[in-house]
């Protein structure tokens, strides 16, 4: 993954504010990077843009031969469906659903055969510990269950590319370090390239790289783990 001379600003009150101020950025495949900053640094900002759910006023975001500028928005829904998820902080689950039913809907939208379906769901929810809570509805779900189905849900195209923002902010440390550890895993067993982005430095240690965004710039502040 590759990010180049990346801005981004938005408008307010007939101002225009500069969110992100010439990311450059190399992910490697299997690696998982940590970004981490403040409140209002542009993490998110940057998260989606990778995603493809924002476009940059300036600069190239190239993912798995994919150069994001060059895709419609029918060509940016099927790469998110099939190479690069995206888990926003609030999880986005469906707490009316069963857990089965939230990890199955990016399979529907692929249109996947429902044999196939569920086979891949299954898979995934034994995976991320969940298998014995198929049919439950999310809404019952404590907020680590419901992080976990909502990397579950992330994990079942298996993309190349796995996006998480702030995704220990509503956890207590014990299940912020298993949500850690199950990235980790995830990086090691579908070489995955995971990109954390995170206020809590403590999430650092469990991570390959760690980089810091401050004001809009981007700065590597370890580097990769041998």
């Amino acid at each position: 993954m590759l990010l180049r001379d990346v801005w981004k600003s938005y408008k307010y009150l007939g101002s225009s504010i500069s969110i992100l101020r010439g990311i450059n950025m190399i992910a490697y495949r299997g690696e998982v990077v940590g970004i981490h900053g403040p409140s209002g640094s542009g993490k998110t900002t940057l998260l989606k843009i990778i995603a493809g759910l924002e476009r940059p006023d300036k600069g190239e975001v190239i993912v798995d031969g994919y150069n994001l500028n060059m895709l419609d928005e029918y060509g940016l829904a099927l790469y998110r469906n099939n190479v690069c998820s995206y888990i926003p902080q609030d999880f986005a689950v469906v707490d009316s659903m069963t857990v089965y039913e939230n990890v199955e809907i990016p399979l529907l939208l692929a249109g996947v055969d429902a044999g196939v379906r569920r086979k891949k769901v299954m898979e995934v929810l034994e995976y991320v510990g969940l298998e014995e809570k198929a049919s439950v509805k999310v809404g019952k779900l404590s907020g680590g269950e419901k992080q976990r189905v909502a990397i579950g849900r992330a994990l079942v195209t298996t993309p190349s590319v796995l996006l998480a923002d702030e995704p220990t902010a509503n956890l207590d440390w014990s299940n912020a370090i298993k949500v850690a550890e199950l990235f980790l895993d995830i990086k090691k067993d579908f070489s995955t390239t995971v990109i954390i982005v995170t206020h809590d430095a403590r999430l650092l240690e469990y991570v390959d790289r760690s980089m810091n965004l401050f004001e809009g710039v981007l700065k590597q502040i370890s580097s990769p783990k041998l």
